[in-house]
């Protein structure tokens, strides 16, 4: 089954329709959090909320919290294109760039989600997955700017949002979790490093 971004993306939904979507399909998650940008691999409102509920409680650790490695943010970001962001597992585990959900996207199915099996239920709900999912938080001063959750380890801005933090810095909190069927499993987190990434995108 497609993910969501794709299920989203085809049916033409706009940031307010998937808010809306999320709203009036699965609940939402909860008030104090930003409604998400973007979800990609196979993201989806479940683990949205999954989230929401589980980072109140967050554990701050930087050998269990996902470790970024591209690009190099010692040096300011070129402003005119968006770099592909990437990151590890944790400290001690690489991963691979599609993560541990399994996930396609190829010329047999364009980002396709094979845990992902609807059965009875419909494409405003779903179905749960497992594995490891990341919430990443993007912040311009104290204000967060922009959220996207995700199964994969990159992400790549989209070219308006990264036109629209030229000359600026931002910050990155990084969330990973564990979840099995979209509820945080034990000693699944979720972990975040000690410390934000912050990057400046050139003018």
């Amino acid at each position: 089954m497609k993910s969501a971004t794709a299920f989203a993306r085809a049916s033409g939904l706009t940031a307010f329709g998937l808010a809306a979507l999320f709203a009036f399909g699965c609940g939402g998650g909860s008030g104090g959090s930003r409604t998400p940008d973007e979800l990609t691999g196979c993201g989806s409102d479940e683990q949205w909320i999954t989230f929401d509920s589980a980072e109140t409680n967050i554990t701050i650790s930087d050998p269990d919290a996902a470790t970024l490695t591209a690009p190099d943010v010692s040096q300011t970001l070129a402003g005119d294109s968006a770099p592909v962001f990437q990151w590890n597992e944790n400290a001690n585990t690489t991963g691979a760039s599609t993560g541990d959900v399994p996930y396609s996207d190829g010329p047999d199915c364009m980002a396709c989600c094979p845990q992902f099996n609807s059965g009875a239920l419909t494409t405003l709900h779903l179905p749960p997955i497992s594995g490891d999912e990341y919430d990443l938080h993007f912040f311009e001063g104290d204000t967060e700017v922009y959220r996207v959750i995700t199964t994969l380890q990159e992400w790549q801005a989209p070219i308006d949002v990264w036109h629209s933090w030229r000359g600026k810095s931002i910050s990155l909190k990084m969330m990973r979790m564990a979840v099995l069927r979209n509820t945080l499993a034990t000693g699944g987190g979720p972990f975040e490093a000690s410390k934000p990434i912050v990057f400046q995108v050139g003018s």
